[in-house]
């Protein structure tokens, strides 16, 4: 696991470096065009798409972002999911694109790579997936994802919308409340790679989340709060918990320099 972080993370240097300008003459700014960000999440469940993953774990982020145009942005993340009591773990290296239009909508796409280094007997090792979304700067933050996992030809929607109170004028600075929702649908073909022989995967997937944020400065955060998500699954095998709600607790820290 340790080897398979160490290319990880030396692909995604090398991709941020590969977009440097070679016939610049002036020397680069890497303080305006390189940015780094980091945190850590802790949660009492992982729920994805409405679908329960695994128990108690923690989640580490890391991510690089290199600014190749004015309004365009470069990243590379790898995103992780250890799970404390079960045997579930995986690593997401993402590779995105950012692109800024009038500073009020953000067009975002990107690929990911799930490395299931361990699983509940699932048999999956790894699927692909891209992704497409648009989010606006605007009142609740609107934004419209979709997902199409190619192993599994999963195809997913989803619409979030998120809203932040500032508490600093009635309780204290920094202090907020981030009020967070979400919708969508999912089908699929395959579940682990493999064929679903007689079932259908076609469900809705539906959320919310109340987090208490504090602002520790301009570029770190902290938070804790609740989430509560559900899907209109009927049972079938290939979903944990089908036709059920969750509700788990998170606790999480970020910064960016």
């Amino acid at each position: 696991m340790k080897k398979l972080l160490a290319v990880v993370i030396l692909l995604m240097l090398a991709s941020v470096s590969s977009v440097a300008d070679d016939e610049q003459t002036e020397p680069v700014n890497w303080s305006e065009k390189l940015a780094c960000e980091m945190g850590v999440k802790f949660a009492t469940e992982h729920v994805s798409h409405g679908c329960k993953s695994c128990g108690k774990a923690v989640l580490p982020h890391l991510g690089l972002g290199y600014k190749i145009l004015e309004n365009v942005r470069l990243s590379v993340s790898v995103d992780t999911i250890a799970a404390l009591k079960e045997n579930y773990s995986r690593i997401e290296p993402c590779l995105g694109i950012l692109y800024i239009v009038k500073d009020l909508f953000a067009i975002d796409a990107g690929y990911t790579h799930y490395f299931y280094t361990s699983a509940s007997g699932d048999g999956q090792k790894h699927s692909n997936e891209i992704y497409c979304g648009i989010g606006a700067d605007v009142f609740l933050s609107p934004s419209l994802y979709t997902f199409y996992d190619f192993n599994n030809e999963d195809f997913s929607l989803q619409v979030k919308v998120v809203h932040e109170i500032d508490l600093r004028e009635s309780l204290m600075r920094g202090l907020g409340v981030e009020i967070s929702g979400e919708v969508g649908y999912e089908t699929a073909k395959k579940c682990n790679g493999k064929c679903i022989e007689g079932e259908k995967r076609n469900f809705f997937f539906y959320g919310a989340g109340v987090d208490l944020a504090y602002t520790i400065h301009d570029r770190a955060k902290a938070k804790i709060g609740v989430a509560w998500k559900g899907n209109s699954a009927e049972v079938h095998t290939w979903v944990n918990g089908a036709h059920k709600d969750f509700i788990w607790m998170r606790a999480s820290v970020e910064c960016s320099f």
